[in-house]
């Protein structure tokens, strides 16, 4: 029988039934309000490293899981794409490709070693992600997020180089799916522009899309396998209070941002490597973990977007021995409720909207990162957290 949770919310009821999960519902989720007349309840993710720290560990712990899943429906695939949703599954969707280049590498050691005469080529992954930022670069597709308060999202073309026309899998990642029309949406583009496609996962950490709704999907793409990966499936309703009446946020980031942003850092699409290497470097030019004390906390903070290079950062100093959390600024308005028990705001001038921190722990020093220097100058952030500020130097792809 499915396990039920009623939550009780400032904006309405939320009941939860779980039918399976690999981790425990209260492992991987809380729940918050939001300020968004168009849904008003929030999943609010334990592992993703948004809206609650976490535990480096604990993130690459959730990547891998997703990876043993999503694994043997590609093994077969000569080339693979991985497409993370802006704005929260930037970074989850980052490690999922490189969880699954891992082990692609991993098994294609073990069958060289295993027989002499192997002919196989190697799988080549790329990543990138949906955005919200304006580039130069040209536009493959725009899609809209029906329930979202900022709907449009981009998907920049991925570079000739890539050969992204022979990819056969396409793995799609999201922090949740609720209804599956935002996936439906990139299925349906991406079928358009692949002739040798075969295979489309649907990847995520909580599924809510019912058996009979996958079934529906499926026969929706006969032309392709589609297929479902999770750490948690369950479903889910919702009465709202019709007393809670607020509305969004006057300065609510809800359009496209022309803030200046790299283009090298998943948003036009890169070869995954089982090692990305990065260097975070201080406003002075020194390497961020050059002088860092090991008696202290620290919390190191992504922003928008940019988060999985941060967690790298984060990764690296846990790794090294410090007490480390990780977490991410965001552009979702919500309240003090439930799972969200602090929220500081601050207009960015340079993305022209209003960025959230939720939940942030006081007590350590926090380092926030940036892909630039430019979103440092017009990010409130840096000077409300009295922060050690961290600017992206190199990032680089092993894809030996």
């Amino acid at each position: 029988m499915p396990k039920k949770h009623l939550i009780q919310l400032q904006t309405g009821e939320l009941q939860v039934s779980v039918l399976r999960a690999r981790f425990p519902l209260d492992t991987l989720l809380t729940f918050g309000s939001r300020l968004n007349p168009k849904r008003r309840f929030l999943f609010v993710s334990k592992v993703l490293g948004k809206y609650v720290p976490c535990q480096p560990n604990a993130m690459r712990e959730s990547y891998l899981a997703m990876a043993e899943q999503i694994q043997p429906f590609i093994a077969e695939s000569a080339n693979v794409w991985v497409l993370g949703v802006a704005e929260t599954a930037t970074g989850l969707a980052a490690g999922v490709a490189q969880e699954i280049t891992r082990k692609s590498c991993a098994a294609m050691i073990l069958d060289k070693n295993a027989t002499v005469d192997n002919t196989s080529t190697e799988k080549k992954l790329i990543f990138s992600h949906t955005t919200r930022c304006e580039l130069a670069k040209a536009i493959d597709f725009k899609i809209v997020e029906a329930h979202s308060h900022a709907p449009s999202h981009l998907i920049y073309q991925l570079e000739d180089k890539h050969d992204y026309q022979s990819v056969t899998s396409v793995v799609l990642v999201d922090d949740e799916i609720s209804t599956g029309k935002t996936l439906a949406q990139l299925t349906e583009n991406i079928l358009e522009r692949l002739p040798q496609l075969t295979t489309i996962i649907w990847a995520s950490l909580v599924n809510w899309i019912s058996e009979h709704q996958r079934q529906d999907f499926k026969k929706r793409y006969p032309s392709i396998t589609l297929e479902f990966c999770s750490l948690l499936d369950g479903t889910f309703s919702f009465s709202a209070d019709e007393c809670f009446q607020e509305e969004l946020p006057e300065k609510t980031a809800t359009g496209i941002s022309n803030a200046l942003c790299r283009s090298d850092l998943g948003r036009a699409g890169y070869l995954m490597g089982t090692q990305p290497s990065i260097e975070f470097k201080s406003l002075e030019g020194q390497l961020i973990t050059s002088n860092l004390d090991k008696s202290k906390a620290y919390v190191v903070v992504g922003t928008g977007e940019f988060s999985y290079q941060p967690f790298l950062l984060a990764e690296y100093m846990q790794q090294l021995g410090f007490d480390v959390l990780f977490q991410s600024t965001g552009r979702s308005p919500a309240i003090e409720d439930h799972g969200i028990s602090s929220k500081l705001s601050g207009f960015d001038e340079g993305q022209q909207g209003t960025y959230y921190l939720y939940n942030f722990p006081q007590h350590r020093q926090p380092i926030i990162c940036y892909e630039n220097i430019e979103q440092y100058q017009s990010c409130p952030f840096k000077d409300d957290l009295q922060a050690q500020v961290a600017i992206l130097d190199r990032f680089s792809v092993n894809t030996a």
